[in-house]
């Protein structure tokens, strides 16, 4: 006991007289994961740092010429063993310790060097070393280094091919995974395809044995050489029993024949097949997107919905290829000078024998559509007009009274006329700023709505003259319409890039309130029940649910910047202008574009020589004649064209 006493107080003078105090040590036999690192074969057992000045015992052990000298002062004994050492004459040096120990501080001095330096400076200081300073270096010393580098340089190759082919194995496990994953979907489609394909040729063979069977005499060819037997379809999109209301009777007139308006002419299968293949990706996607989500493996036979919803997609989309002029009308009925002749707002009445053109001529002018179509040349008069105090923004028809007009014009007075007689019914005053828009409610007859740019949509009754009651919005509301089915609900968009949709007996908060527009949204249409068409001057129709807070799908191809431009719509196909001075048709199931007509320039009696269209020729009004494939058309230079879908 005593002697053990006497090592630790020998320790502690060694530790002394070097005047440091020797903490608690960090390192304990080599072990990863210390302060530091240090191989316990190179530590003095007595001060547990490295060796320095190496010297042994007769006993064979190896300690600091310091260390051990100050314990067999205290001692005369071993440090490790307690062997007995007389004195300091019996310890000798260890040459060889003091080589590798000389290598062990150079070696940590170089990782020294590679920490506190960059890696260029290092590796420069240790070529400077191994060219200049190697003259200690023996050819063994070489030969280690080079056999440290060698193994180092084998160690970062072997890392190096692991992480490639690690990287290998994960990228090609998740392309094999994605690509089974792939499989699987393309076998589901194609079983789906196969499925499909099948019902419709099972379908379709009835119908292909009646019309070979057909006398020869019924197959009468069309202007394209191809029998009539082979249209697609019997019916025209137009004469379906729709929302917006049944087939109004068939006009046949000069400039519109009867046979051309109960069918298209080239709505051969050769004619519709091509559209079909110039769309064909679109419908792929559409296709899949109408099918799959509904389809399973063990319900196939019964989920044949879908099918038929895109069996009528496919067949409305290519029905149609373009349109045709019936009749072209100057609403400003000036062509000597130009003016201010933007047409705003073209509406038909109820029973779509009468259509209202109004504008920035502050002009109201009813037609009868049955006589503009049958004269021989363009010069129409209207059968009634009504002149107003203010430039014109937008007109609606009564759906229940036949002769009851409202505008809402720049001074923000709404009005309601007697069309046939221009007389003004009744005047309401309470918008403060420019009112862009005005509806009849198609349910109760006697409510109007009204939207302004003093941000607030304002309900009117034909039996009072103050307004029932207001929506405050937060930004200028620039259209508003009601649900034609309902006489509690309308939308409106508005400067907020946003389509709100209230519920008149809750009018607290919206319904929903629809986002994805970038810029102000100009106009908003009721598609159906529960679908809305909105247009903004992000150049972008989009189709939202009321029931979904998402937009279902966004028309693409025309150009709206900056202007009004019209927006349309029949329950199946959207029609709007655009700021190229040209009206767009899409079908509502698709994005692109069915078709696009041109307006031409507008031509001026005291101006002879004809300048390039300017560039700010756009078109201003778009409106639907119920229950028909006839639409009407106005630019900004005052041009109405009654046109055909064809």
């Amino acid at each position: 006991m005593a002697s053990s006493e006497t090592r630790l107080e020998g320790a502690h003078t060694c530790m002394t007289s070097r005047g440091v105090k020797r903490a608690h040590p960090i390192v304990l036999n080599g072990l990863e994961g210390t302060a530091e690192e240090k191989n316990s074969d190179y530590l003095c057992p007595v001060c547990f740092d490295l060796i320095s000045e190496a010297h042994m015992t007769k006993c064979g052990h190896t300690f600091c010429r310091r260390c051990l000298v100050s314990s067999i002062e205290s001692t005369k004994r071993c440090p490790k063993c307690n062997f007995s050492v007389e004195s300091t004459d019996h310890i000798f040096p260890n040459h060889t310790v003091n080589q590798q120990m000389l290598k062990q501080r150079r070696a940590a001095d170089l990782k020294a060097a590679f920490t506190k330096k960059n890696k260029t400076a290092a590796l420069s200081e240790l070529r400077n070393y191994l060219s200049f300073d190697s003259a200690c270096l023996e050819v063994s010393d070489i030969t280690h280094i080079i056999n440290i580098l060698q193994e180092k340089k084998e160690q970062l190759q072997a890392a190096s091919m692991q992480n490639k082919f690690e990287l290998m194995k994960d990228f090609l496990s998740e392309l094999r995974k994605q690509k089974e994953e792939q499989l699987a979907t393309v076998s589901r489609e194609l079983k789906l395809i196969t499925h499909d394909l099948a019902s419709v040729q099972g379908n379709l063979s009835p119908y292909r044995t009646s019309s070979n069977c057909l006398p020869l005499s019924n197959s009468v060819p069309n202007s394209s050489g191809v029998c009539l037997t082979e249209i697609l379809d019997s019916d025209c999109p137009g004469t379906s029993n729709g929302s917006q209301g049944t087939q109004s009777p068939t006009e046949e007139g000069f400039n519109v024949p009867l046979f051309s308006q109960a069918c298209p002419e080239n709505s051969t299968v050769q004619a519709r097949r091509k559209r079909m293949h110039l769309h064909f990706d679109e419908l792929v996607e559409r296709y899949f997107s109408m099918r799959v989500p509904g389809f399973s493996d063990s319900g196939m036979e019964d989920d044949d919905d879908g099918l038929d919803q895109f069996g009528e997609c496919i067949s409305k989309f290519t029905y149609y290829s373009g349109m045709r002029p019936l009749a072209t009308i100057n609403y400003n009925s000036d062509m000597f000078h130009q003016s201010s002749n933007i047409a705003s707002s073209i509406e038909f009445d109820k029973d779509a024998e009468y259509f209202a053109v109004a504008g920035l001529t502050k002009k109201i002018r009813i037609f009868d559509y049955g006589t503009v179509i049958r004269n021989t040349i363009d010069l129409h008069y209207p059968c009634s007009e009504m002149i107003c105090s203010s430039k014109i923004s937008c007109v609606s028809w009564s759906n229940y009274m036949k002769n009851l007009l409202a505008s809402s014009d720049y001074d923000g007075t709404v009005t309601v006329w007697d069309a046939f007689t221009a007389q003004k019914l009744h005047v309401f005053l309470e918008h403060e700023k420019r009112c862009w828009n005005v509806d009849f409610n198609k349910m109760d007859t006697k409510l109007i709505a009204s939207g302004s740019d003093d941000h607030k949509v304002k309900l009117w009754s034909l039996d009072s003259e103050r307004s029932l009651t207001s929506l405050e919005a937060k930004a200028n509301v620039c259209c508003v319409q009601f649900n034609p089915n309902s006489r509690y609900h309308l939308a409106f968009g508005s400067a907020d890039h946003c389509v709100h949709y209230y519920d008149l007996r809750n009018m607290k908060e919206a319904v929903r309130v629809f986002k994805g527009h970038r810029k102000a949204v100009s106009y908003v249409k009721f598609v159906s029940n529960e679908d809305i068409v909105s247009a903004s001057t992000d150049s972008l129709l989009k189709i939202w649910n009321v029931n979904k807070a998402h937009c279902v799908r966004s028309l693409q191809g025309h150009v709206n910047e900056k202007n009004f431009v019209g927006l349309a719509t029949d329950g199946e196909y959207v029609a709007c202008g655009s700021e190229n001075n040209s009206l767009y048709v899409y079908y509502k199931g698709l994005s692109k574009k069915l078709f696009s007509l041109k307006f031409d320039q507008k031509k001026w009696i005291l101006d002879p020589e004809q300048k390039e269209e300017e560039p700010s020729e756009f078109v201003s009004a778009v409106c639907w004649r119920k229950g028909s494939n006839i639409i009407a058309a106005g630019n900004s230079k005052g041009i109405i064209k009654i046109l055909q879908m064809v």
